[in-house]
């Protein structure tokens, strides 16, 4: 692992080597550099230098460079790369992988490029999967044993197969129609006696998903159950491939970057340096969206006008009354929907939430309540209006922990994905509500607000 000054070090070496045309040492320099390492150096290089790195490497190195590329900057690579050279280097890549960067591609080129490929029989089944799905996420690279081997015909398989690190430690166990029996970890394998049958030290209960489960539920049962790997079975029970846990960390990295990006409105699909109109198509919805949200706030402003109008002091503490509300919400909303998206609460858990956060909204009502009040009290001199204040903020704490809970929850019952819109619902609430309940009592309490 390299540090951020290190790999701009280390850029520096490398562009010196290159424009210097000292291939040799360039290549055996690169040869020592871990894929992941690989890949941040090629994001400090320009252009030029770029393409004579890629140019120094193999086949195998660049399908593992290609492994560890954002998908942004690995589909500007794919883009460029000859079809037929893109072939030979996919035979390099763990199937899982290949099909990532064939659907970077126009169908018509993803036909040539299989059409040269030696590995085309174990890619093309993933395809037809659904990107965001277990079968779009697994990878065929598995080793198979039969339930009347034994440990040491088991040993001596894995000897003459060589199977890839990451594929051994599980070692699945099949029938003659490719059906899954059982599984053995390999620590099982090496300290049984040379002459037990596989079937004997097999686990049976093993977890499974279909190919069409979505990946979002596979990270979940990796991480609940603490797996290393997945099996993806068919109805019939055939071992279709597994999900590794390298896949996993993808995937949450993935939906966790998603959730936080549709939190805020923005796509999911978007980066710091993405096109300007790109990123404009996608933020300006949703502002617009919220904007059309504010004018009922706008509204209610309006509504108290009158009383705005007798005592001035009120609109000071409006946007605290408000803003604060917004800051609860968001932060139990973005509590929830997190607590959703990882399987920790259900749509049952819906009133023990509330009762919880009903509880945390007094809690932090009476905090904020008592200060806002005190400085309204001793800033403007009127008792009575730190009274109004803090019982406002008070309640519209109470608020915000209610939103925070039943949008999100609302959402998912619906069918709709609580992060897209949730967080925005809950600011226009405590917004609405922060406003009505400070200005309405305040027009209750006009006569003492302005003696």
């Amino acid at each position: 692992m390299t540090t951020e000054q290190e790999t701009t070090v280390l850029a520096k070496r490398v562009e010196d080597l290159l424009r210097g045309d000292d291939v040799a040492e360039a290549i055996e320099l690169l040869a020592s550099i871990h894929p992941a390492d690989q890949a941040d150096l090629y994001l400090h290089l320009d252009s030029e230098l770029r393409e004579a790195l890629l140019a120094l490497l193999s086949a195998e190195g660049l399908a593992q460079l290609l492994r560890h590329l954002d998908e942004e900057v690995r589909q500007e690579v794919v883009g460029r790369m000859p079809r037929a050279a893109l072939a030979r280097v996919l035979d390099h890549a763990e199937s899982d992988v290949a099909v990532d960067i064939l659907r970077l591609i126009p169908p018509a080129e993803t036909a040539r490029v299989l059409a040269n490929m030696a590995t085309a029989a174990d890619v093309t089944p993933l395809l037809g999967h659904a990107d965001e799905s277990a079968g779009g996420l697994m990878t065929r690279g598995y080793v198979a044993l039969h339930k009347d081997m034994t440990a040491a015909e088991a040993t001596t398989f894995l000897r003459l197969s060589k199977p890839l690190a990451e594929e051994d430690y599980y070692l699945y166990v099949l029938d003659a129609r490719n059906r899954l029996q059982g599984v053995v970890n390999l620590r099982q394998l090496i300290v049984s006696a040379p002459q037990t049958r596989i079937e004997d030290v097999m686990t049976r209960d093993i977890i499974t998903v279909s190919p069409d489960t979505d990946q979002e539920e596979a990270a979940r049962l990796i991480q609940h159950y603490r797996l290393r790997a997945l099996p993806v079975v068919d109805e019939e029970g055939m071992l279709r491939g597994i999900i590794t846990t390298d896949d996993i960390i993808d995937v949450l990295t993935e939906e966790a970057t998603e959730d936080m990006y549709r939190m805020v409105g923005v796509g999911v699909d978007e980066r710091a340096f993405s096109p300007l109109r790109e990123s404009a198509k996608r933020r300006l919805p949703w502002l617009a969206f919220n904007m059309a949200w504010a004018f009922l706030a706008v509204a209610i402003v309006n509504f108290f006008e009158p009383t705005i109008a007798k005592l001035s002091a009120l609109a000071v503490f409006m946007p605290m009354i408000a803003g604060q509300g917004n800051n609860a919400g968001v932060q139990t909303a973005t509590i929830v929907v997190r607590s959703l998206a990882l399987g920790e609460v259900h749509l049952r858990d819906t009133f023990r939430l509330l009762r919880k956060e009903v509880q945390m909204g007094m809690i932090k009502g009476a905090t904020f309540g008592t200060v806002l009040g005190l400085v309204a009290w001793l800033w403007k001199g009127n008792a009575t209006l730190g009274v109004v204040a803090g019982v406002a903020l008070f309640l519209n704490m109470i608020v915000a922990g209610l939103g925070g809970v039943l949008m999100p929850m609302a959402l998912r019952r619906l069918g709709i994905d609580p992060a897209t819109v949730a967080g925005v619902f809950d600011t226009v609430l405590t917004d609405i509500m922060g406003f009505l309940i400070f200005l309405g009592l305040a027009t209750l309490l006009i006569d003492q607000l302005t003696s």
